[in-house]
Formats: C-alpha cells, sequence, structure tokens
C-alpha cells in the first residue's frame, strides 16, 4: 500500500531559546518511525466453497471472444478440418430469358454436391484475408464460393468480434443487454465489490504525520498557562502508524509518537524537551464478528440485512455466478449459428431443386412448344400456355429463393445473416456457402444418462447451485449478528523523555536513552461490550437468509424438471425428425421415379400432359420438404447438446473457468 503522508510546513525559526538539538536528530525520528509491515490477507476458499478466482493483473484495451474460450477438439461431433476453398464456377445456362447467375441445367447436381461435400486442406485462419469493404458483386457475373466449414465458422466468429451477435438483442435499442468478452473480467475486477476488493479489506494500513505549531499566548491567569503570564513555544510532533486486520477479526495497530517541545514555562526542567513513544494494541471479537469463516463470508465491516458483496467468499462467488452467464449466453449464440448455418445450407438445397424443376419445365415447354409449330398432336396452344406457366413460375420461385422478398428468406439473405454473426464485412466478393453436409446418421441416447449428463454440465444447474451456495453462506453470517458484541482489547506502551532525542549523559539527558531503559512501561487490559437486547434486526436477518435458502432450492429443484423434460423433449423431437427424414428420403425416390416413367409415357404419347406437369411438381414438393427434414434432423442433433449442456464441449470451445 502506498505511504500516505499528511504535509505541512516545518518551522525552523529559533522562538525564544529556539531548539536546541541540531536538525541531524531526526534522521533517528524516522527510522523508529515505520516499524511495522503489512501483508495481504490472500485466504484460498475451502474445497467445498469454490475455487480460487485467478485476476489476470492487465487486462488488454481489446480483446474477442476468443479470450474468454479455449479451442479444443470437438468431443462429440464429427471433427471437421478448418477448410478453404474458392470455386468459380462458370457454367452454361438453360436458354431462358432470366439470367441464372449459378448456373444452368448441367449445373444442378454440381451444386447439390459442392454445397454438402467435405473437402481436405487446411488453412490457417488467424489472418484471414478479408477487406472491411468491398462494393457488391455484379449479379450478372457468375459469383465466386467459399465453401465454409462448421469448424472455420467457429474459428472466425470468435476471432472476429468482442461482442457475442445474438440475433435475439438489439444492440441499438438496449446496448446494456449485449453479453461482450469483457463482462466476466469486469465483474472480476470490481473495485467496490469485486475478489480484489474484498481482500483489500485485510490489506495493512500505513499512515504517518508530521505538525508543528509556533504558539504566543497571553494568560489572564499565570496559572492557566503554567505560571508564566505570555507563553512562548515551539511545538513539532510526528506521527507514523501501522494497522492490519486478520480473518479472524483480530485488529492489530502499531503507534509510534514523536514530540518536541520548547517553551518558557516556569518550572520545567529542561527549556526544551523531546518525548518519544511506541504503543502495541489489539482488538479481538470474542462472540459477534469472530472467526475465520465470519469473516471470510462478510467482511470486517458487515452489518445485518446486507448481501455481504465485501466478503471474500461472497465476492468469488459472484464472480463464477458471472462466468456462468457468460458461458450461457456463448452457447445459446452456438445454436444461432448453427441454426443460421443450416438454414443457409437447406436454401441452397431447395434453390437447387427449384432450378432443377426449372430445367425439366422448360424442357416440357420446349417439346411442346416444337409440336405447336410442327401442327402435331399435343402442341396445342393451351398446352404450350400452360407449360409456359409453369416455367416462369418457377423462375420466379428460383429468383426468390436466390435473392429473397418481404416475407420470404433467400440465399443471399441468410448469407448475409451469417456473415453479420461471425463478423465477416457485408460483402467481399464472395458468396459463403456451406461445405458440411446434413446430418443423415442415425443417433440414439439413452435417456438416464442424457439425464445425468444434463444434471452435471447445464450451466444453469452450475450457476443455480452457486446461488444456494452463496445464501447458504449468507445465513450462516446472519446467525453471527445474533451474538452480542463482546470485545477484548489489550494495549500496552513504552515511553522515553529527555532534553534531546539523542546524546549521551545522565538519566533524562537523551529521550533515546530513556526509551531503550524501559523504566517507562505502561499497558492496559481490559473487555468491551455491546447488545440490543431484543435483537429485531438480526432475527429478521436471519429469518430473511432462510427465506431466501429455501427460495434457490426450490428453484434450484424445479430447473433440474425443466432440464429433465427439455432433454426428454429434444430426444423425442431428433427421433420424430429422423423418422420424418426417412420417409422424406422415400418420397423423393418415389417422385424421381414417378417422374422418369410420365416422362416415358408422355413421350410414347400414352399420358396427356397434365401427368407429368404434376410428377414434376410432385417432386419439387418432396425435394423441399426432405430439405426442411435434413436441417430439422441436424439442427435436433445441436438443440440435444444444448439441453445436455455439452453443446460447448462437443464443438470444440471450452470456457475459462476463474
Amino acid at each position: 500500500m502506498p505511504l500516505q503522508r499528511s504535509h505541512s510546513t516545518f518551522c525552523n525559526r529559533h522562538c525564544h531559546g529556539g531548539w536546541d538539538s541540531p536538525l541531524q536528530c531526526w534522521t533517528l525520528v524516522f527510522a523508529l518511525a515505520f516499524t511495522s509491515i503489512g501483508c495481504r490477507s490472500n485466504q484460498p476458499m475451502p474445497d467445498r466453497v469454490a475455487n480460487s478466482i485467478k485476476v489476470p493483473s492487465e487486462i488488454n484495451d481489446r480483446t474477442n471472444l476468443a479470450s474468454a474460450v479455449r479451442l479444443g477438439i470437438p468431443t462429440a461431433t464429427q471433427q471437421a478440418g478448418v477448410e478453404h476453398h474458392v470455386y468459380n464456377d462458370h457454367v452454361e445456362s438453360a436458354p431462358t430469358n432470366s439470367h441464372d447467375p449459378f448456373g444452368g441445367k448441367r449445373d444442378t447436381q454440381r451444386l447439390i454436391e459442392l454445397a454438402s461435400a467435405k473437402q481436405s486442406g487446411q488453412l490457417d485462419i488467424a489472418t484471414p484475408a478479408m477487406p472491411s469493404s468491398v462494393p457488391p458483386s455484379d449479379a450478372s457475373q457468375p459469383p465466386e464460393f467459399w465453401d465454409l466449414t462448421e469448424a472455420e465458422m467457429i474459428t472466425l466468429a470468435l476471432q472476429n468480434s468482442d461482442v457475442i451477435r445474438s440475433l435475439g438483442v438489439r444492440v441499438l435499442e438496449a446496448p446494456a443487454s449485449v453479453t461482450t468478452a469483457y463482462d466476466t473480467a469486469i465483474q472480476a475486477t470490481d473495485p467496490m465489490f469485486g475478489p480484489q476488493a474484498a481482500l483489500a479489506e485485510f490489506d495493512s494500513q500505513l499512515s504517518a504525520s508530521l505538525n508543528t505549531q509556533n504558539n504566543d499566548r497571553v494568560f489572564n491567569n499565570a496559572t492557566l498557562g503554567g505560571q508564566v503570564q505570555e507563553l512562548v513555544q515551539d511545538y513539532a510532533q510526528f506521527q507514523s502508524g501501522w494497522t492490519k486486520r486478520n480473518t479472524w477479526g483480530t485488529q492489530w495497530d502499531v503507534q509510534s509518537i514523536h514530540q518536541y517541545d520548547s517553551n518558557n514555562r516556569a518550572g520545567n526542567s529542561f527549556p526544551s524537551y523531546w518525548e518519544t513513544q511506541l504503543e502495541l494494541g489489539v482488538r479481538q471479537p470474542l462472540l459477534q464478528g469472530a472467526g475465520r469463516t465470519f469473516n471470510l463470508i462478510a467482511g470486517p465491516n458487515a452489518r445485518p440485512g446486507l448481501n455481504f458483496s465485501n466478503g471474500i467468499w461472497i465476492a468469488r462467488i459472484n464472480s463464477q455466478i458471472s462466468q456462468a452467464d457468460f458461458e450461457i449466453q456463448l452457447r445459446d449464440y452456438f445454436l444461432e449459428l448453427y441454426t443460421a448455418y443450416w438454414q443457409l445450407q437447406r436454401l441452397y438445397h431447395s434453390y437447387a431443386s427449384i432450378r432443377q424443376a426449372r430445367d425439366v419445365s422448360y424442357e416440357i415447354w420446349q417439346t411442346v412448344l416444337s409440336k405447336k409449330q410442327s401442327g402435331l398432336i399435343g402442341g396445342e396452344a393451351y398446352k404450350e400456355a400452360q407449360t409456359r406457366a409453369q416455367y416462369y413460375r418457377y423462375q420466379r420461385e428460383a429468383d426468390l429463393a436466390l435473392g429473397g422478398s418481404e416475407g420470404e428468406t433467400g440465399i443471399r439473405n441468410a448469407e448475409r445473416t451469417l456473415r453479420r454473426m461471425i463478423g465477416l464485412p457485408i460483402a467481399d466478393g464472395k458468396l459463403l456457402r456451406p461445405a458440411d453436409g446434413f446430418t443423415v446418421a442415425p443417433f440414439e441416447f439413452a435417456i438416464d444418462d442424457s439425464v445425468a449428463r444434463g444434471f452435471q454440465h447445464r450451466t444453469e444447474l452450475r450457476r443455480q447451485r452457486l446461488q444456494v451456495q452463496q445464501h447458504n453462506l449468507r445465513l450462516v453470517a446472519a446467525k453471527n449478528f445474533l451474538r452480542p458484541r463482546l470485545d477484548m482489547i489489550g494495549r500496552t506502551r513504552v515511553r522515553g523523555f529527555g532534553d534531546d532525542l539523542t546524546g549521551d549523559g545522565p538519566r533524562f539527558s537523551s529521550a533515546a536513552d530513556d526509551f531503550f531503559s524501559f523504566d517507562h512501561t505502561e499497558w492496559e487490559f481490559g473487555v468491551e461490550m455491546g447488545v440490543a437486547p431484543l435483537r429485531r434486526q438480526a432475527k429478521a436477518a436471519v429469518r430473511n437468509a432462510k427465506l431466501q435458502l429455501h427460495r434457490e432450492r426450490s428453484i434450484l429443484e424445479e430447473q433440474q424438471h425443466a432440464v429433465t423434460f427439455e432433454i426428454h423433449d429434444a430426444i423425442s423431437n431428433s427421433q420424430s425428425s429422423f423418422a420424418a427424414l426417412q420417409n422424406s428420403l422415400a418420397r423423393v425416390e418415389a417422385g424421381q421415379d414417378r417422374l422418369a416413367s410420365s416422362r416415358a409415357l408422355y413421350d410414347a404419347g400414352k399420358i396427356q400432359l397434365e401427368f407429368l406437369i404434376d410428377a414434376t411438381e410432385e417432386l419439387l414438393h418432396s425435394q423441399r420438404q426432405l430439405h426442411v427434414d435434413q436441417t430439422n434432423y441436424s439442427l435436433s442433433l445441436v438443440r440435444i447438446s444444448r439441453a445436455m449442456g455439452t453443446l460447448l464441449s462437443d464443438v470444440g470451445v471450452h470456457s475459462y473457468r476463474r
């Protein structure tokens, strides 16, 4: 702790005899003043309470989410390498009046394959080349794709921002609700209620003061002036002290006082004299305020009815609660990331299906148009108009699937949303495209084991357990105030007196010699007691602490029930999503067979045109439903990890537990 001084101007004048001792004697004064050394109390919490919180000694001005977490190997999902592949596919477009920036008929299957392919190769994405602002690419030119893997998405999201970009938070309207990478460190370094502030209550305190006086007073009664009518005095005092409170509630203090007095009072043994003294005092609470447990929970200056936020254990639990809040927000953010990722993948597949149906409709239209121009049966005008209308309907749906509309999200809308969430520029000349395919493998989950993992890993339950632990400690501290205040006090003092501060000679010629002779030793010992007979405030504090503890325990039990139901629902939804996925796969296969058979029959003239159009429509609907079911099943597995509290560790992200 820095030494705190109260400065004053030292009087150097010699008045009526002045000072007899040389100024060099002050060297010994300063040497005797600082006789104590303070130390900080850094008591660790017991294992049953919490681990020690390590606060960094220096916090950088800038940080990001990656500084608050560690990236590791995913533990429960398929490990994907960090990949970066750029495609600039130039393909032939189908003969249509509306240009297709993604290519034409021959690129349909290629788009599906590239959207779900797992490419090989590694890329260090710690320094991605991302321009801050690039004009949007020309829609008339084929786009340049950036095939984005899940691992690359997570790393970019952590490195490119110090703010959790949750879609549900309105950062402009409610900035206080935004979660950042600074929140945990802000709580840990709170100068009022943080762990370091609580430890500071047990720090040593040093003090020193130097005062000088020159007095010139006239007394009407000479007795009041020490048998002189006019008192002329030079006076100086130097005082230094050290105080220390330990975690048992004991308060120590050491005081060192040095006085110089030169006056003209009658009867003085010396015209000027020095007096020095050193005293040691101690105060030990015996009932209220006593004990290491109470002082670590509530702190040395606690009062009944307060939340004891200055206690070391309470402050550390508050920091751990803040860390849990950050982990909850980070986990939900990753759920939103995966939702945006798989939704973009679904839109790419849906767009490919629409374009495939459009190409089929174009071929049917051209076939009917050729028959009409040749005057053959099947080339009637209404059939040509019907197939032409169907083609342009599919073309309109393809345009909306690409660019979106007021009530429908398109590829470019979803791609911009994903860019915003992972901190990429709004446009950099490339178009994000998910590189990891949908999950299609079946997963089986044991209900009991999943619930047990949820109880162990769910961050909300860990946070609530900390709340219960905190209120249990507050109850222990509140009961301490039911005791009366009974303190044992003790003090000892050694004095020295002399004509000079130092020197040799007979008795009282030197204050230092007289001090070290220990002829003038004083002491005092006693007890102090204080009590409120009715103890109304203390009893109310205990009652309130018990009610708060019962409330937090009830909430913990209800949260456990909620986690159990959430895990059951997540697993049930995953099973139903997988069943729907299998049915959709069979439906698509049947739709493809129907379209191929209908096309062959139509070319042979055995069925009407309407049956072929209906087969095309049915295949498109089944394919789009398949993409929805694939998305739902992939997201259902992510929601199971979230329900069990293992989502962060499953994707290889580990939060620092301070």
